[in-house]
């Protein structure tokens, strides 16, 4: 089941599908639900193998980073792109935090 999901969001990662694009659904949605579970995972591993933290702490760093990551990104295409800045794909982002920790305990 756990490399049944890790799969899954390598392919929802580089797919290609052509979804309809709105506030709630779009390849952007899954772009930032899949990096921010690949993220999540990563930043776990760094912050665990590399950094010696315990578990704990690894898990609130990796959210930690990954969310602030992705809360930069809207605020730079808020003020620096002149876009917008998307509370739908915050939402993303925070679902696809909780995919990674899900990884994180099933895979680690």
């Amino acid at each position: 089941m756990k490399y049944l999901l890790a799969l899954g969001l390598i392919i929802l990662t580089f797919s290609n599908a052509h979804a309809i694009s709105s506030k709630w659904l779009g390849k952007d949605k899954i772009m930032h639900f899949s990096e921010s579970a690949m993220l999540t995972y990563w930043n776990y591993g760094v912050s665990k193998d590399y950094m010696h933290n315990s578990n704990s702490n690894s898990k609130l760093f990796a959210v930690s980073v990954t969310f602030s990551l992705g809360f930069g990104k809207e605020c730079s295409d808020k003020y620096l792109k002149k876009t917008f800045f998307s509370k739908y794909d915050i939402f993303y982002d925070v679902l696809g935090i909780a995919a990674g920790l899900i990884l994180i305990n099933n895979l680690r």
